[in-house]
């Protein structure tokens, strides 16, 4: 049966850290077994002054000695990774702030998935403000995969599908299929309901039973009552040894997104295994982007 979803077009920005080349590793690796095109983007950092005489970048040189570092950096990378994996690679460099190049490329480039190489555990200030990786997460307009610096393979053998709420169950099912088919792996469907929403999970919880049945998809699968659905989808993860987590994207859009007991951070706070947070592509987003960057969107004439 073919699926609905398909991973054609990977995304992922890259800063030339370590959690960043852990997940291009994985990126890639995703991409040889989807055959999908990999595109590699970099953003180099302009500041500017605004003064009556107009806007003048600061440190011009520095900004081409950097633009000139990045691009032989794409370009080793490119090549290196043409050679270990033979898959379509693109490099490009921006200096949007991260949410708009991303979105930019989503809706030019038909990006599929966004992969994006977390540090896990966030400071205090990181959890209220928002760290990179979650802003990422909130603003991306597509699925977005969040790969821990500690997970260090590059297949996803175990799948933790949780059904905790109603979004995208289906597009999660078929991701879920599709990456356990791809990785010749395994499902397993968790039902995660607290006493005030336990009836209208566990009626979601057993549809999607009856419809992985229907897709002659085998799986294991058990329901548990929690008041904490990040600490006990986490828990589960660990002690299955799961690869990957699927998340639907459904967050709670009030005071709690500010703070540390938010659904999505506790969830990046508390585990090491990869996040794939599953979206529809180009959904529109309706709370405003975090400021991630106060950089123009403008970039100087190279050369």
């Amino acid at each position: 049966m073919q699926m609905k979803t398909e991973i054609k077009t990977i995304l992922i920005p890259i800063d030339f850290t370590e959690k960043s080349k852990n997940a291009l590793k994985v990126a890639a690796k995703m991409a040889q077994r989807h055959q999908a095109k990999l595109i590699i983007s970099h953003t180099v950092h302009i500041y500017y002054m605004i003064s009556r005489s107009g806007k003048q970048v600061i440190g011009s040189e520095t900004v081409q000695e950097n633009t000139n570092r990045a691009t032989e950096k794409l370009d080793k990378l490119r090549i290196s990774l043409l050679e270990k994996f033979n898959i379509e690679v693109e490099t490009r460099l921006c200096s949007q702030n991260i949410i708009d190049s991303i979105n930019d490329s989503v809706e030019s480039d038909q990006i599929d998935l966004v992969v994006m190489g977390t540090s896990g555990q966030q400071k205090m200030k990181q959890l209220i403000l928002g760290s990179n990786s979650y802003n990422v997460l909130l603003h991306a307009n597509c699925s977005v995969l969040l790969i821990p610096e500690k997970f260090k393979k590059t297949s996803f053998k175990k799948i933790l599908f949780p059904i905790r709420v109603k979004d995208e169950l289906d597009q999660k099912a078929d991701l879920s299929i599709l990456l356990a088919n791809k990785n010749d792996g395994n499902i397993n469907l968790l039902g995660v309901g607290d006493p005030d929403r336990m009836i209208e999970v566990r009626k979601s919880y057993i549809e999607m039973k009856k419809n992985l049945m229907l897709k002659s998809t085998d799986y294991e699968s058990e329901f548990l009552l929690s008041h904490d659905n990040a600490e006990i989808i986490a828990q589960v993860a660990k002690d299955k040894k799961c690869d990957i987590i699927l998340l639907a994207d459904e967050d709670e859009h009030s005071w709690k997104s500010f703070m540390a007991d938010n659904f999505f951070k506790k969830m990046i706070n508390g585990t090491t295994i990869p996040l794939f947070i599953v979206k529809s592509k180009l959904k529109k987003i309706k709370n405003k982007t975090e400021a991630v960057s106060g950089y123009d969107l403008t970039i100087p004439a190279l050369g």
